[in-house]
């Protein structure tokens, strides 16, 4: 019991917006390669909720068939920021948090469920608590079947995470691809070829708002798809991602700094803002892909930006980036 009330008490330090909590330093304004992540082989399309210093991080890499499909793997982030001396570190280990070793890799449970000969693309970890134990629901996209189709696998039933399940009311028999929440979970908002060619983002509604996760996610009944008219473009417009009232993506539209470059609207009056670009700072010459927001613990002010880039000086193909960024 009280290893559970540690957990809460970390959760509740995240999570609330105490008066009094201190927040310890900046992040930074430039991109810093994740290098405890990344290897020679492409290392994107990363997760993880927000909780604090302790992130269950997941993403997508061809480590594992040397360069070919694509897989999920697990990894713990820990991020440490030193007040005195301001040096920020970002690794794959758990250090002084090892008694939550067991609580997050149960994650790797889910894994093997989730991985196949094909290619699976753009998890979305979403972490829930419960009477004392934590639930991790995993979606993704893979084309094992052809085309790529919305997924997930869930440990709220199954203490193992249930079989392989199609979010049906999503896809269709084109590519539907990086699924994300709004934060009260009534809406899901996605990215998918099926008008013309090109990548738009689209949402649906989601009529059963008092159900739990797994039951929303398993709903077959028709579900009416909307093409957000101002975020999307003429253009390739993918990977959306939702965190408050803030909602980023990547895109390849006229007027950005080369391939696929990182955008951010915000929530005004129920509606998106006109997408912002982030900047020459954060995007390059090459492709900016699949960015993430996270509250870290570090500032008060900034989210941590995770993101992917096959920019030079990585070490190899696409790396994982942060960066800290305010809207």
């Amino acid at each position: 019991m009280k290893k559970y009330l540690l957990l809460l008490t970390l959760i509740l330090l995240v999570s609330c917006k105490e008066k009094d909590r201190e927040y310890q330093g900046d992040l930074p304004d430039s991109p810093i390669n994740l290098q405890d992540f990344n290897t020679s082989f492409d290392d994107f399309n990363s997760t993880g909720p927000t909780l604090g210093r302790l992130i269950p991080f997941c993403f997508s890499t061809n480590r594992n068939s040397n360069g070919n499909n694509f897989d999920v793997i697990y990894q713990p982030m820990n991020v440490s920021f030193e007040k005195s001396s301001g040096i920020l570190t970002v690794t794959n280990e758990y250090s002084s948090w090892e008694t939550f070793r067991k609580d997050y890799e149960v994650i790797n449970k889910g894994i093997p469920k989730i991985n196949s000969p094909a290619n699976e693309l753009g998890p979305n970890l979403i972490m829930e608590y419960k009477i004392s134990k934590l639930y991790f629901t995993i979606l993704y996209a893979t084309d094992i079947s052809g085309n790529f189709q919305i997924c997930f696998t869930s440990n709220n039933s199954n203490p193992d995470f249930s079989e392989i399940k199609p979010v049906t009311f999503l896809n269709s028999p084109y590519d539907d691809l990086y699924p994300a929440f709004n934060s009260e979970k009534s809406k899901i908002y996605f990215c998918s070829n099926r008008e013309g060619g090109q990548f738009d983002i689209y949402y649906s509604e989601i009529t059963n708002v008092l159900a739990n996760l797994e039951s929303k996610l398993s709903d077959t009944s028709h579900h009416q798809i909307f093409k957000d008219t101002i975020i999307s473009s003429g253009s390739n417009d993918k990977c959306p991602f939702l965190y408050q009232n803030t909602l980023i993506f990547a895109s390849n539209r006229p007027g950005g700094f080369g391939g696929y470059d990182l955008y951010y609207c915000t929530l005004e009056n129920n509606s998106w803002s006109n997408p912002i670009n982030f900047g020459e700072t954060i995007n390059s010459g090459f492709d900016e892909y699949r960015p993430i927001l996270l509250e870290s613990g570090v500032s008060e002010t900034e989210k941590m930006m995770i993101f992917s880039s096959n920019r030079t000086g990585g070490k190899g193909g696409y790396d994982l980036y942060f960066v800290g960024v305010k809207f």
